[in-house]
C-alpha cells in the first residue's frame, strides 16, 4: 500500500484534530510506523490516542491486509512526539565488561529494572542529546533512498558496452 493510499484512509476515518499536518509514514522492514501531526498541546495526545483507537486500529487492519506488516502509530505536538503500539524486539549484541558494568549500574541505581531498559534509556539519552544531527542523517538516508530507487537495473545478456575511451583494452 503506497503512502498515499495510507494519507487517503486517515483523511477519510480520524478527525481533523489529528491531521494538523500530513502524517509521516515511516516504513521498516518488520513494521510501519505512522506519526500523526496534532495541533493541541501534548497534553492532549491521550485523549486523541483514546479517541481515535477504533477507527486507528480499522485503517491498521487495512494495511495489514495489503502490506502483511503491522501498524504502529504515534502523534506528535509541536517538537514533542509520542510513540504508541510499538514493537519491540530482541537484540543481539556483544558488550564489553565496561559497557555490562554501565549497565549493571543503572539497574543498581534504579534508573532501569533490566539491562535491557538500560540499554533502551541509553539509546534514548543519545537520540534527545543528538535530535538535530540524527533528523539530519534521517533525511540523508531519505534521499539516499530516493536516488537508489531511480538507478533502474536490468539483467543484460554479456559484458557492457563500453565507450572507446573507458575501455582498458585500448
Amino acid at each position: 500500500m503506497h503512502d498515499e493510499e495510507i494519507q487517503r484512509l486517515i483523511s477519510q476515518y480520524l478527525p481533523p484534530e489529528v491531521q494538523a499536518g500530513p502524517p509521516e509514514i515511516r516504513r521498516y522492514s518488520d513494521e510501519i510506523l505512522i506519526i500523526l501531526e496534532i495541533s493541541q498541546p501534548v497534553e492532549e495526545i491521550p485523549r486523541l490516542r483514546e479517541q481515535t483507537r477504533r477507527n486507528r486500529m480499522r485503517i491498521a487492519r487495512e494495511i495489514e491486509q495489503h502490506s502483511g506488516v503491522p501498524v504502529a502509530w504515534g502523534m506528535r505536538a509541536d517538537e514533542h512526539e509520542v510513540l504508541f503500539t510499538t514493537r519491540t524486539v530482541p537484540v543481539m549484541t556483544r558488550l564489553g565488561r565496561a559497557e555490562r558494568e554501565l549497565l549493571d549500574l543503572l539497574v543498581a541505581v534504579g534508573i532501569a529494572d533490566t539491562r535491557s531498559s538500560a540499554l533502551a534509556y541509553i539509546a534514548r539519552a543519545f537520540a534527545f542529546e543528538h535530535r538535530e544531527w540524527i533528523a539530519e542523517a534521517r533525511l540523508a538516508v531519505g534521499e539516499m533512498a530516493r536516488v537508489r530507487a531511480r538507478l533502474q537495473l536490468r539483467p543484460r545478456s554479456g559484458p557492457p558496452v563500453l565507450p572507446p575511451e573507458l575501455n582498458d583494452d585500448a
